[in-house]
């Protein structure tokens, strides 16, 4: 037991109080103002409101910055607090101006325990120090104001999970495009975007892998059998399904089917109105995973992102098909997604789609492909920028808009920035194929072939596509394997017929001229080049040896060229005009290994190495030496 206060004089019955003075007087004077207790109290309220602000704004949802901004008025409020409950008082008749003190009632406050009077001091400090708390919990939890995460060390970065898929264990699981039974049958891509939903319904379910998410779209529902789809994908267990559209009604007919022996592990019909789509995709989810003895791991609530209008939610559909499609498929998803923003401006998928597609744009805006068009390509960067913001002030964890920011900023050489979001965005959806090819695109582009290499194996394995193809294709040209790279490149233009990835024709028509089949690429490639008579002669040209059958005006001559036929200066040259007048070209131009006489040269090195960034950086890959 604490033995007591020891006896103060001034306590003594008789004894003359002294007046208090210095810091005692200024401290009796905040007791008797109650301020401590002010400053306590309001110090715990300001605590709790940011908290439960941190807890329940992202759920309505509310942007981000707000839980800031509810901190920082609580930080600029606490001064004005201390100088109301300083000068004002309440009193039976009203608020009024606190009258100063007497000094036999300053004298009476401090002849109590001189521990009482130093606590008044200490709960100033306390209702301080608990403000200062509630503004780190907000400002840590809410990350920045546009939703985007702290910049962090290179070892904090998180990791992509299932990298190698040989590592990769979980049951797997393809969706097939729903069937459009609908009586006029024009609803095809409302049933393939309610089949693209319920996919990315189960890819947020982390214990199990949705494979072949884009490829599954090859096939019908009812134009093929379950089971040869399921062979064919490589997964156990398949979803298929579909869907009836009718004014406000929706009827979905669904199974879950097992591959190995074709028996019905579930199935269910829904018929509900539209308003109820996303009600039906969660319970479709939650019937999965326990069929298929899986956790969920998350609320049935958060496994969709609903919108209320439901004319928002069939643009979005329509522009998702249309995306898919690529080409001109791209710029028409554009209008769709805008629009789907325009209905409901608080949805995170539509803005994060219009993201992705501003994104990609560029790479489908020229005549034969991508804009050439530098000023095109500053602005329809930019315009993803936004799209990707807003998304994630809605929804910080949106895995497609931090996609597309990732890309973004790797096209602007912002390599760091990049990296973290596209991290970001394999940590919240490692099944997320563009994710892995967006990633695996900044590797290379820094050098990193061997890592570049397992990612673009990593996309293949969910999702064999022909953009997935182009990419395992040019990076093992990269790392000097062309007789490996070609059957992929091959296997993507035979499944694009209508020449919509164009990079295809393009990456292995640059892939045989540079490696002795010159009349191959002109024979098969020029009309996908834009200079199909340069492209010609400079066939001729290193076929022969001879430079001088190149067209005199090097703007039209490829720095490959000019490198492999023994002009390293002319070939500089024009690697500087191909990457700052198109910087998107970066990634894909300067580690080719038909450029490999300009590493180390001091042009290279010094001048334009810098000048992207890349100070310093070395190609990687463990078979090109």
């Amino acid at each position: 037991m604490n033995p007591p206060d020891p006896p103060d004089p001034r306590d003594s019955p008789g004894a003359p109080q002294r007046p208090p003075s210095g810091l005692s007087r200024w401290i009796a004077e905040l007791k008797r103002r109650r301020v401590p207790r002010v400053a306590v109290t309001y110090g715990a309220v300001s605590l709790l409101v940011a908290e439960v602000a941190d807890l329940v704004f992202p759920r309505i949802p509310l942007p981000d910055w707000t839980v800031t901004f509810v901190v920082w008025m609580a930080i600029l409020g606490f001064p004005v607090a201390m100088v109301m409950a300083w000068a004002l008082e309440m009193t039976p008749d009203g608020v009024r101006r606190t009258p100063p003190a007497e000094e036999s009632e300053l004298s009476a406050i401090t002849q109590g325990s001189r521990w009482r009077l130093w606590g008044a001091g200490l709960a100033v400090v306390g209702g301080v120090l608990l403000v200062g708390v509630g503004f780190w919990a907000g400002t840590r939890s809410s990350g920045g104001a546009d939703g985007s995460e702290p910049a962090a060390a290179a070892g904090d970065l998180p990791r992509p999970a299932y990298v190698d898929p040989a590592q990769d264990d979980r049951p797997a699981i393809a969706v097939l495009p729903f069937a459009d039974v609908s009586a006029a049958g024009d609803q095809g891509y409302f049933s393939d975007g309610i089949s693209e939903e319920i996919l990315n319904v189960l890819s947020r379910i982390r214990e199990l892998r949705v494979a072949a998410r884009s490829s599954a779209f090859s096939y019908r529902s009812g134009e093929v059998d379950a089971r040869e789809a399921g062979t064919e994908l490589g997964v156990p267990y398949i979803l298929s399904g579909s869907v009836r559209k009718f004014d406000d009604q929706v009827r979905i007919s669904v199974e879950l089917m097992s591959v190995a022996d074709g028996f019905r592990l579930w199935g269910e019909s829904y018929q509900r109105t539209l308003d109820d789509i996303f009600e039906i995709q969660s319970e479709i989810a939650g019937h999965v995973a326990e069929a298929l003895r899986i956790p969920l791991g998350l609320p049935a609530a958060e496994l969709t992102y609903a919108t209320l209008d439901t004319i928002a939610y069939d643009r979005y559909l329509a522009g998702r098909a249309a995306l898919r499609r690529r080409g001109s498929g791209v710029a028409e998803a554009i209008r769709l997604f805008e629009a789907a923003a325009a209905r409901d401006s608080t949805w995170a998928p539509a803005w994060a789609a219009l993201a992705e597609a501003q994104a990609t744009l560029p790479l489908y805006a020229g005549p034969l492909g991508e804009s050439r068009d530098s000023a095109f390509w500053a602005t329809s960067l930019s315009a993803g920028e936004r799209a990707a913001r807003r998304a994630l002030e809605l929804d910080p964890s949106n895995a497609s808009a931090r996609v597309a920011l990732g890309s973004v900023y790797r096209d602007r050489w912002e390599w760091d920035a990049a990296e973290r979001e596209l991290l970001r965005a394999l940590e919240l959806d490692p099944d997320n194929g563009e994710a892995h090819v967006q990633y695996a695109e900044l590797l290379w582009g820094v050098g990193r072939l061997d890592e570049s290499l397992r990612e673009t194996r990593r996309a293949l394995a969910l999702d064999r596509t022909p953009v997935r193809l182009d990419v395992v294709g040019f990076v093992l040209y990269q790392c000097r394997r062309p007789e490996e790279a070609i059957p992929f490149l091959e296997e993507g233009i035979a499944a694009d017929p209508q020449g919509d990835v164009h990079f295809l024709r393009t990456v292995l028509g640059r892939l045989l001229l540079f490696t002795g089949r010159e009349d191959q690429a002109a024979d098969r490639f020029a009309d996908y080049f834009p200079d199909p008579e340069a492209l010609r002669m400079q066939a001729e040209a290193l076929k022969s040896g001879d430079p001088g059958l190149l067209p005199r005006d090097d703007t039209r001559v490829m720095s490959q060229t000019l490198a492999l036929l023994g002009e390293p200066d002319r070939a500089l040259a024009a690697l500087e005009r191909e990457v700052l007048f198109m910087p998107f070209r970066v990634p894909f131009q300067i580690w080719d290994p038909a450029l490999s006489s300009l590493w180390g040269t001091p042009g290279f090195e010094e001048d334009l190495l810098p000048r992207l960034n890349l100070a310093g950086v070395r190609a990687q890959c463990g078979t090109s030496g």
